[in-house]
This record gives C-alpha cells, sequence and structure tokens, in this order.
C-alpha cells in the first residue's frame, strides 16, 4: 500500500498539478463529439512529459548536451518509471472527462420557462 501511495504522489507531485490541470482543462475544452478521450490524453501526456521539461531546459539556457541526456534518461529509465506515468495519463483522462462533462452539462442547461402573463399585453 505505501509503495502505490509513493507512485500516486510522484505522479501528481506538488508543481505538476497545475499544468495537468491546465492541460486537462486545455484539451477537453479542443475535444469534439469524434475524438476520444484517450487520443486527447495521450497529447496531453505527451506535452506534459517529453515537450514541456525540454523547452524548460532549453528556455533557461541549458547546454544541447544537457538536453540530449535529459531526452536519454528519459528513454532509459522508461520501465523504471513506467507506474508514475500510468497514473499520470489516467489522471489526466479523468481531468479531461470531468471537464467535458461539466462543459456539456453547461451547454445543456436551458433557462427556466415562465408561464406569468406579460405585464403589458398589448
Amino acid at each position: 500500500m505505501d509503495d502505490l501511495r509513493y507512485i500516486v504522489t510522484l505522479g501528481f507531485s506538488g508543481s505538476d498539478v497545475i499544468r495537468a490541470v491546465i492541460l486537462a482543462f486545455l484539451f477537453a475544452m479542443a475535444t469534439s463529439r469524434q475524438s476520444d478521450v484517450w487520443r486527447m490524453a495521450a497529447f496531453a501526456f505527451l506535452i506534459d512529459r517529453f515537450v514541456w521539461p525540454i523547452a524548460g531546459m532549453a528556455l533557461s539556457g541549458s547546454d544541447i548536451h544537457a538536453i540530449y541526456a535529459s531526452v536519454g534518461a528519459y528513454f532509459t529509465g522508461f520501465l523504471d518509471d513506467l507506474g508514475i506515468y500510468v497514473v499520470r495519463y489516467l489522471g489526466l483522462c479523468l481531468m479531461m472527462s470531468g471537464f467535458i462533462a461539466l462543459r456539456r452539462r453547461i451547454h445543456h442547461v436551458k433557462p427556466a420557462k415562465t408561464s406569468s402573463k406579460p405585464a403589458y399585453p398589448y
């Protein structure tokens, strides 16, 4: 049980939660009726775990060799971190599903019909 708690806390640590919520919201708003959540979450996961860290290293002025080493370490340690990636992917799927359900619920809200007569019937 402690291992599962450790994996979940690593999958959604403090500063990563805000980034995951922003990505889930943006990708949930970009989905259409034909696209499924699993595919959109895969795109969000790719950006979350591969594009943003590399872009952050590049913008902070890291050396190109450090960026290459980071990419190499990502692929080398992929199997070791697989549990964390699965938790992160499923969390993105759940958040996106919640945002999509909220969006659909908001779009289906209709104003209440009033049966009262107008104040000035002319």
